[in-house]
């Protein structure tokens, strides 16, 4: 069976409105983290993070992360051809696991001030997801 088009354009929308969704969050999360670490302390943590999780999300590979923050451009071309679902998993596990860093390092601050932020974001991108 041939999928629909009408199909297809649905589910490369949601994917585009989940890493529109994420990469939102990502610079809203580099705002506020760089000015309570620095730029240098951050962009070692993604490293971390995407390290960690890149053999398991390999789409986040493809995120550049300097000092001035992290870019996303790469990661919509490896992207294409994945569910909605399945890049709501991978950046959540991003958030979740920067969580965990940012915790060990500051003892919970930073995740208070990031909570408002994120868990709002991981409730829209299951809305997103489960209006396929």
């Amino acid at each position: 069976m041939v999928p629909s088009v009408r199909g297809d354009k649905r589910g490369k929308w949601s994917s585009d409105l989940v890493l529109d969704l994420y990469s939102n969050l990502l610079v809203e999360i580099w705002e506020v983290v760089s000015a309570l670490i620095g730029e240098a302390i951050l962009a070692f943590l993604f490293t971390l993070a995407i390290r960690k999780l890149g053999e398991k999300y390999s789409f986040l590979n493809s995120l550049k992360v300097s000092e001035e923050g992290v870019f996303i451009e790469g990661v919509r071309e490896d992207c294409r051809t994945l569910a909605p679902v399945e890049i709501h998993r991978g950046f959540q596990g991003l958030i979740n696991h920067l969580s965990h860093l940012f915790s060990a390092l500051a003892e919970g601050v930073i995740n208070k001030e990031l909570f408002p932020k994120v868990f709002p974001k991981f409730k829209e991108a299951e809305r997103i997801i489960s209006q396929k």
